[in-house]
């Protein structure tokens, strides 16, 4: 079994990563009660262009109760984000197109309110702090430990 006490960052072997275990973590850690809380799907944007990490959040969100959609580049993210149709984005800052904090910037000179949580790989104090004074709710470093992302996306949606 594939434990997630240790830390998900943008590198690793993250191919043995299978639907399974992850469901079988994430069943270990929020039994289905978790589903129960989730009163109507939230749509949740994950922006990132490192496959293996969309593909552990699309997997660990959906098992969660959550309907999401995956941008793999900042225009995409961007573009999607406008719709309006997200509760929740989680972005990474480094990314093709456009950075993390100017797709934030640009959704709140449109208006749009969504809460963000940022993503890094970097450990930049300005990109963290930059990032909480454009409008993210939260910030998250990568490596990231998925339990307590998981945490913060429930808290930041209820």
């Amino acid at each position: 079994m594939v434990s997630f006490t240790g830390s998900i960052g943008t590198t690793g072997n993250w191919s043995r990563l299978t639907r399974e275990a992850i469901n079988a973590r994430m069943c270990e850690n929020y039994p289905r009660s978790m589903d129960n809380d989730v009163k109507e799907k939230a749509r949740i944007l994950v922006a990132d262009d490192v496959e293996a990490v969309t593909t552990l959040l699309v997997t660990a969100l959906e098992i969660a109760g959550y309907e999401v959609e995956v941008a793999t580049d900042g225009e995409k993210a961007f573009e999607l984000g406008n719709s309006g149709e997200f509760d929740l984005a989680i972005i990474d800052q480094l990314m093709p197109g456009l950075l993390g904090i100017e797709i934030l910037k640009g959704w709140r000179r449109e208006g749009l309110d969504m809460p963000v949580i940022m993503l890094s790989g970097v450990e930049d104090d300005d990109i963290v702090v930059g990032s909480l004074e454009s409008g993210a709710i939260d910030f998250v470093h990568k490596p990231f430990r998925l339990p307590e992302l998981m945490a913060r996306v429930k808290k930041h949606l209820s």
